[in-house]
């Protein structure tokens, strides 16, 4: 899979195989259930706070908008034939969202911060990891990239 800026300030994913079609498709199921992360934040809150009953429902529409966004946008381009999928600057906030809730879902299940030090601690490999593992450890650094891309030439675009 390739991922390219494009001139209009915006950035192209080429997927190049099925396998690639299903790797975009899975942020969205990396995601989970959105409400978990608006909940996970409310803990965090004072418990005389009104942020369950205010703030939370709130993030969760919003959560769950994005994700119905880049899942739709996945489906059609791969639907439609097309070459790849699109993120223009004023759809980026949607995408980045979306792709940050399945890194923070991520790592709420697999701990892969730990992991991450663990392998760079133990001179360990990857390769080393348990399958489901190891697929959630490269499709959280494939997100990452993707944000960074995102970052550097959609988001900071001047």
């Amino acid at each position: 899979m390739n991922v390219l800026p494009t001139l209009d300030g915006g950035l192209c994913i080429l997927p190049e195989s099925d396998a690639d079609w299903h790797e975009l498709e899975l942020i969205c199921s990396d995601v989970g259930r959105p409400a978990h992360l608006a909940e996970s934040l409310a803990d965090l809150m004072d418990s005389d706070s009104e942020w369950e009953q205010y703030v939370v429902p709130e993030l969760e529409e919003n959560f769950n908008s994005q994700c119905r966004y880049v899942a739709a946008a996945i489906e059609h381009a791969r639907d439609h034939n097309e070459h790849g999928v699109f993120i223009t600057p004023a759809q980026a906030e949607k995408w980045y969202g979306a792709i940050n809730q399945a890194r923070l879902s991520l790592e709420a299940r697999y701990q892969l911060d730990t992991l991450e030090n663990t392998i760079e601690d133990a001179l360990g490999e990857v390769n080393d990891l348990e399958p489901e593992l190891r697929s959630a450890y490269f499709r959280n650094r494939f997100y990452l990239f993707l944000q960074s891309m995102m970052l550097d030439y959609v988001m900071d675009a001047p």
